[in-house]
C-alpha cells in the first residue's frame, strides 16, 4: 500500500483554497441540484430515519442535506483539512459524525442503509483502486441498500476512454499525459465574490456507460438508472449512477 496516495492530492487542495481565503472547494449545501437529486433520493427510497453513509464527503454539503432531511449521517473522507470542515459544518445536527478514513484501504466498521458518493469514485484512477473502494462500499451496505454515485466524470463516446489496464499511478500519467504537478489559476468563491488560488490539477479517470456499469457489477452492485447530468461549472460531463446491494438469497448468506 502507499503511504502517500496520489488521491491524497485533495488534500493540499483544501489547504491552498482555504489558505487563500477561499470558503469552499465542493459543493454549497444549498447548491439545488444537489438538494433536489438527494431529496428524491431520499424520498424515493424512505432513507429518513435511517443510518446513511458517505465516501468521500468532502467539506460535508452532502451531509448538511441529509441531515436537514433527517437522515442519520456518518461522512468520511482522506483528507484531514476536509473532515475538519465538515465536522464543523455539521455540528448543529446531533445525529451526524464524520470521520479520516482512506475509502481505498480501510473498511467502514458496521452496516448501512445507504450510501452516496459525490464525485468521489471518478478520482480513483488506478483498476486495483477503484475495485477496493467499491468492495468496501458494497460491504459496508445492508442487503438491499441503494448507492447513489453523484457526477461522475463521463464521456459519452468509448473512443474517449482508455480501456486498457491501470496499474499504478505511474501508468495512469503516462495514459492520461496530464501535468499533476504545475500550479494553474482557478476560482472558488469568498463571501459575495471570488478568490483566486493556484492548484494544480488532480487525478481523476472518467469512464463510458458501459465501463461503469461493468465495474459496478463486477464489485455486486446491480444499476437500476444511469443518468446523465447537466454541464456545470464543477464539472464538464458527468454522469450519476444509481445502485443498489442486492438481496441475497438465505443460502448464501449461510455459506459466507
Amino acid at each position: 500500500m502507499e503511504k502517500n496516495p496520489y488521491y491524497l492530492a485533495y488534500e493540499k487542495r483544501y489547504q491552498a483554497v482555504f489558505a487563500a481565503g477561499g470558503e469552499r472547494w465542493g459543493h454549497a449545501p444549498d447548491d439545488k441540484e444537489l438538494v433536489d437529486t438527494l431529496t428524491k433520493w431520499v424520498e424515493d427510497n424512505h432513507l429518513r430515519g435511517k443510518r446513511i453513509l458517505e465516501f468521500a464527503c468532502g467539506e460535508g454539503a452532502g451531509g448538511v442535506i441529509l441531515s436537514s432531511l433527517g437522515c442519520s449521517y456518518h461522512g468520511v473522507d482522506i483528507s484531514r483539512t476536509a473532515v475538519e470542515k465538515a465536522a464543523n459544518a455539521l455540528r448543529m445536527y446531533p445525529n451526524a459524525t464524520v470521520s479520516r478514513l482512506d475509502m481505498v484501504q480501510d473498511v467502514v466498521p458496521g452496516q448501512y442503509d445507504a450510501a452516496l458518493d459525490c464525485m468521489g469514485f471518478h478520482m480513483l484512477v488506478t483498476d486495483g483502486d477503484r475495485a477496493a473502494y467499491l468492495k468496501n462500499a458494497f460491504q459496508a451496505l445492508k442487503d438491499g441498500a441503494p448507492m447513489l454515485f453523484y457526477k461522475e466524470s463521463y464521456r459519452s463516446n468509448p473512443a474517449e476512454v482508455y480501456k486498457g489496464p491501470v496499474c499504478s499511478f505511474d501508468d495512469w500519467k503516462k495514459i492520461a499525459n496530464t501535468d499533476y504537478t504545475t500550479p494553474s489559476l482557478r476560482k472558488t468563491k469568498m463571501g459575495s465574490g471570488e478568490v483566486e488560488v493556484r492548484i494544480p490539477l488532480v487525478p481523476a479517470r472518467a469512464n463510458d456507460r458501459d465501463g461503469y456499469l461493468k465495474e459496478m457489477e463486477q464489485a455486486g452492485f446491480t444499476v437500476e438508472q444511469f443518468r446523465e447530468m447537466n454541464i456545470s461549472e464543477a464539472i464538464q460531463y458527468s454522469a450519476s449512477i444509481y445502485a443498489r446491494k442486492p438481496f441475497l438469497p438465505s443460502a448464501s448468506k449461510n455459506k459466507s
